[in-house]
């Protein structure tokens, strides 16, 4: 077999995994960097649903779960799965956004926190997920709970 008969597509191949690869690093250094940027749009899209459902609560900044500290510009210490943690303003009680899943749908919900960890309210953040909400059964609700109690 002609050796440069191989060594074309080899050679295309190689270019094209490298192609690909610089693409998913690119990717997760945007998605990993621009993290506080997302983090202070899903702040203030968490407020304006409050203030639309009339409560007096703000949200403050990004809470790591862990030591409960702010997150630096670079430093966002163990990313959380279940969620987003936010500390609120005026109280030591913590907001943990997260998504239900309710059949087929995903309804953006928040999960009031003591500072012991355990789950004062759980809201949902927009019209539809309030009357899909009120649908979701008591257990699915309590399963909820539980996880987010245990990961708290």
């Amino acid at each position: 077999m002609n050796s440069k008969g191989l060594l074309v597509p080899l050679k295309d191949t190689f270019i094209s995994i490298a192609w690909i690869g610089a693409l998913v690093l690119v990717g997760g250094l945007s998605w990993y960097l621009t993290r506080p940027l997302r983090t202070n749009f899903l702040m203030h899209s968490i407020d304006q649903a409050l203030i639309s459902m009339g409560d007096s609560r703000r949200l403050e900044a990004a809470v790591n779960p862990e030591n409960r500290g702010t997150f630096g510009p670079l430093n966002f210490g163990p990313l959380s799965t279940k969620g987003h943690w936010f500390s609120l303003r005026g109280e030591e009680d913590r907001l943990l956004f997260f998504t239900l899943i309710s059949d087929i749908a995903f309804l953006p919900c928040a999960a009031i926190l003591s500072p012991e960890g355990r789950v004062k309210e759980i809201i949902a953040l927009s019209s539809r997920g309030e009357r899909a909400l009120s649908y979701v059964s008591p257990g699915i609700i309590r399963l909820y709970i539980r996880r987010i109690e245990e990961g708290s």
